[in-house]
């Protein structure tokens, strides 16, 4: 699967979820696609992650800083954080790598 499909399915699942939204569409430093998503239900707006797409994979980050917009880190708190946090795993899992034994 191509990186344009994979930030697509992954925005799709975000758009869907209960404790997520896309804050800014980005690439990063190598140019490669990547979402920056803010956790919703919670009074902390700026709180959130990135998801880097690379290689046809998603890597997960849990701070939503860049150089142009220092963010403060997604952490998990409340029981509500976990729960979001799950349910953000939960959309990514079918684009991480699978390392074979």
């Amino acid at each position: 699967m191509e990186d344009k499909e994979i930030v697509q399915k992954i925005e799709q699942g975000v758009k869907e979820s209960e404790n997520w939204s896309v804050y800014h569409h980005l690439k990063d430093k190598l140019g490669y696609p990547a979402l920056m998503l803010r956790q919703t239900n919670t009074s902390a707006n700026s709180f959130g992650v990135n998801i880097d797409i690379f290689k046809g994979y998603a890597y997960l980050f849990l701070d939503n800083g860049t150089p142009a917009e220092p963010g403060k880190p997604f952490s998990v708190q409340e029981m509500s954080d976990w729960v979001a946090l799950k349910e953000l795993l939960d959309i990514i899992k079918p684009y991480i790598k699978k390392i074979n034994p």
